[in-house]
């Protein structure tokens, strides 16, 4: 898990004795130039057409202009050195084809004190709106810039976008500054004894929008990271139906004490495959393993439910010992998942300052940095049926660890061995109650898959913060994840199935309703969802930015079949009075004419897309849509009318569109017998079957809706290597004779 090498290559095209100026351009629109004599640079981009400027305080030595490639691409890169108080060196790194800035600080010798930040801009366009994320458990959003490891994005009213993050030292680096005046990025307070050769690394992205931008900041440090951007399927967590006992749920710190705890988890499991309700995992909360009686600032607590047995599980204390405890779960941790019969997602609290984990292994604060720890843990529940290890507490954990804040290395060292640890034994990763940095950290981390980026319990004054912080998870490659809820509130299922990231439900046996939940997944539990998480659209950025009265939360997701795209659309009030969401179909990268549907009502419109397309939202109430273009069929297809995301590639493996046909290929669960496919058109189509079967189409000719009951054929097959048994079927709409 170390930071990818830089430097590939390089090739000095141009020294400079004279100092003379020294200027860079690429092909992606980005400027960079240095005056060695004056040390004063600058970054200038075509679009939006914006400079920032600075200076180093002094001349610049040994500059020279090179060519080079590392992980993201080919670059030009200005280098050269300069002596404030101490040797440095420097380099303004320029990708050809992106629109991003890379700058390295690098400290010749070793020192006991940081250098000042670097960059450091105090030339800067005016005017820009701010958005960072708040040093707090689970990164809330923020329309300031905080002084923190976050990154900032600063923006304007047409919603073009600079985005300027750490790179690299992502436990100790922070942002400084005010974002007019000054923008910087430089490292903790208290950091010290920094070795020689000590590089830190900011990276600076332009966006012809915000989203836009967002995603090429991402992708960018990704790269750098040498990090696999997750799948929407990447393990069992991201691609079935799940079950969570953790806070908010039914059986948080609770059981029916005439089963016990383990006998409760187990007639659940019992009661969901009797119901055929396909959950296909469990998560494990805090309540199995053995906790102290302190809380995170040591202070005596009591245990969580006085209602429970006492014990060292029944306390909601630091971690003592990662270990079953017997009154809970007797079989231990893998004879009650083999009794339960599903795979386990355990989670995990801060070490106790009391732990006896502390005089057999180096526990910095409350952060295991020993790779012997993590080995330790991981080994013992990946041979017991766990697939997914969650880190909880990860703001607790940062906040008393002062070596994390403070010496370089200690933070990754935490975090590497736990990814290492995992990747090693094929677990997946989740990291809960993360501060901003966690995050860029985790920009690293192939097996990363979820980020928790809402509070506890997720409900509707959660939907905010988790839309604007799913932004961040998205960006660095990891998937959000909403928190346990309820199968009987249809919004926090639908949102969560719109986040991309996992659908968990908490019921109590017997509340749940299987009904929803086949809304967000086959009958075999794989869920069917979008390609991308759901975010708050860039106009959305700029009311916020700008109004004293927030306007309706619009947030967008969608499905691509090649160039074919389907979109969906959830919105909802922030006020209380009505009001309007309003978006474009274009803004969501649709073109032509589009059919939008109120999957709810069944009202549609057409409207060419780059039409605004508007919505009363009274208070309390929410709005769903899906939008599907009119393509050379002549017909709006939309998918399978018994899904939310009724796109879903999961459902609809493939759509293969000519002048009037177009013709798709469905995947069943093995044992589904049908779905019923719908669209929209000007006049009925006809349904004919290539594979599995068809029946009859039907036809409103009021509003243009056809559908169709399509079959299986009787072939089965693995979806993926090693994945699930499907059946599919493919079926031809025809417009004409």
């Amino acid at each position: 898990m170390k930071y990818t090498p830089i430097v590939l290559a390089t090739l000095c095209i141009l020294a400079c004795p004279l100092r003379a100026a020294l200027r860079i351009e690429s092909p992606a629109g980005i400027t960079a130039e240095l005056d060695p004599k004056s040390g004063s640079y600058a970054i200038a981009a075509t679009a939006p057409g914006w400079s920032f400027g600075g200076s180093l305080g002094g001349p610049a030595s040994s500059a020279e202009v090179v060519r080079g490639s590392d992980p993201a691409g080919a670059f030009q890169e200005i280098r050269f050195g300069w002596n404030p108080d101490r040797p440095l060196s420097g380099s303004i790194r320029v990708y050809d084809a992106r629109p991003a800035v890379l700058f390295t600080l690098t400290c010749d010798s070793a020192a006991a004190r940081p250098p000042a930040p670097w960059p450091l801009f105090k030339s800067i366009p005016s005017g820009l709106h701010h958005f960072s994320y708040k040093d707090q458990v689970f990164s809330p959003p923020s329309f300031e810039l905080e002084q923190t490891g976050t990154p900032w994005l600063l923006f304007d009213d047409r919603a073009r976008a600079v985005i300027v993050s750490p790179a690299s030292q992502f436990m100790t680096a922070r942002m400084t500054g005010d974002g007019s005046s000054q923008i910087a990025c430089g490292l903790n307070e208290g950091v010290a004894d920094l070795p020689a050769g000590f590089a830190q690394r900011t990276l600076m992205v332009f966006g012809a929008g915000i989203n836009a931008a967002w995603d090429e900041w991402g992708r960018t440090l990704t790269d750098l990271g040498g990090r696999a951007r997750t799948a929407n399927d990447a393990d069992i967590g991201l691609r079935t139906l799940g079950y969570w006992t953790d806070n908010g749920a039914y059986y948080y710190y609770n059981y029916d004490q005439s089963l016990g705890y383990e006998g409760t988890l187990a007639g659940l499991a019992r009661h969901y495959r009797d119901r055929a309700i396909p959950i296909r995992y469990l998560q494990l909360d805090s309540w199995w393993y053995y906790k102290s009686l302190t809380d995170p600032n040591g202070k005596p607590i009591g245990t969580k439910k006085a209602s429970l047995p006492e014990g060292e599980w029944n306390r909601y204390g630091g971690l003592l010992a990662y270990e079953a405890h017997p009154a809970v779960l007797p079989s231990g941790l893998g004879g009650a998942q083999k009794r339960i019969g599903l795979p386990l997602i355990t989670h995990n609290r801060w070490i106790d300052p009391a732990s006896p984990y502390h005089a057999k292994y180096r526990i910095s604060g409350y952060a295991a940095v020993d790779p012997a720890w993590w080995d330790r843990i991981i080994g013992s529940i990946a041979d017991v049926g766990v697939v997914c290890y969650e880190q909880d507490w990860l703001n607790i954990i940062y906040n008393h660890s002062p070596e994390l804040m403070t010496k370089p290395g200690v933070g990754e060292v935490f975090a590497d061995n736990m990814a290492r640890a995992a990747a090693q034994r094929s677990l997946s990763l989740q990291y809960c109650m993360a501060l901003p940095r966690f995050f860029l950290q985790g920009s690293r981390y192939p097996n990363l898959t979820t980020v928790r980026t809402s509070d506890d319990r997720f409900m509707a004054q959660r939907w905010e913060p988790f839309l604007y912080t799913s932004r961040l998870a998205a960006a660095i490659g990891a998937w959000p994840w909403t928190d346990v809820f309820m199968s009987t509130e249809p919004d926090n299922l639908l949102i969560a199935t719109l986040s991309g990231g996992m659908v968990g439900v908490g019921d109590a046996i017997g509340a749940e309703n299987k009904e929803n939940l086949l809304l967000s997944a086959r009958a075999d539990g794989v869920l069917v969802k979008p390609d991308v998480p759901l975010l708050p659209i860039d106009s959305v950025y700029v009311g916020d930015a700008k109004e004293s009265e927030k306007p309706p939360m619009v947030a967008a997701t969608h499905t691509d079949h090649g160039g074919r795209r389907t979109s969906y659309v959830f919105a909802f009030d922030r006020d209380t009075d009505s009001v309007n969401a309003t978006f474009k179909p274009s803004d969501l990268g649709m073109a032509g004419q589009v059919l939008v549907l109120e999957p709810r009502s069944g009202a549609v419109r057409r409207q060419a897309a780059e039409a605004p397309c508007s919505f009363e939202i009274n208070p309390g109430n929410t709005l769903f849509c899906a939008i599907a273009p009119f393509g050379v069929s002549g017909m709006a297809f939309f998918g399978d009318s018994g899904k939310f995301v009724s796109s879903g590639r999961k459902r609809i493996a493939a759509i293969d569109e000519k002048p009037g046909s177009l013709t798709v290929t469905v995947t069943f669960a093995a044992g589904e017998k049908s779905v019923r496919l719908f669209g929209y058109a000007a006049s009925a189509p006809r349904a004919v079957a290539r594979r599995g079967a068809a029946g009859p189409v039907t036809y409103d000719a009021s509003t243009g809706r056809f559908e169709a009951e399509v079959s299986p054929s009787s072939a089965v097959a693995p979806e993926a290597p090693g994945g699930d048994p499907v059946q599919q079927g493919e079926v031809a709409f025809l417009q004409g004779s």
